[in-house]
């Protein structure tokens, strides 16, 4: 018996939750895409990848990055990157 293949993009970093109906109107960018929205090199797109810290998706054999889940990330690390330099400041002070 043969699968039937869906056209249904499968996750590459299970670990990252989502909504399926976020997915519904989001822009879907390549990784040349990708690598212009993040301003990062073709190597480290593909380093991020397969260490799992970006989220991508892939259609037959491209690589799909979300737009939205990219963003939403940066947002997240970011904040978490502040928190901890001002932990830091707070360290030294004491």
């Amino acid at each position: 018996m043969r699968k039937n293949k869906t056209n249904i993009p499968q996750p590459q970093a299970p670990h990252i939750e989502f909504d399926s109906k976020l997915l519904e109107n989001e822009i879907w960018l390549t990784t040349q895409e990708a690598m212009q929205h993040l301003n990062v090199s073709r190597s480290t797109i593909y380093r991020l990848r397969r260490k799992h810290h970006i989220p991508n998706f892939k259609l037959g054999h491209s690589p799909m990055f979300p737009k939205h889940l990219l963003n939403k990330l940066l947002l997240h690390r970011s904040i978490r990157n502040v928190k901890e330099q001002e932990d830091g400041r707070i360290a030294k002070v004491q």
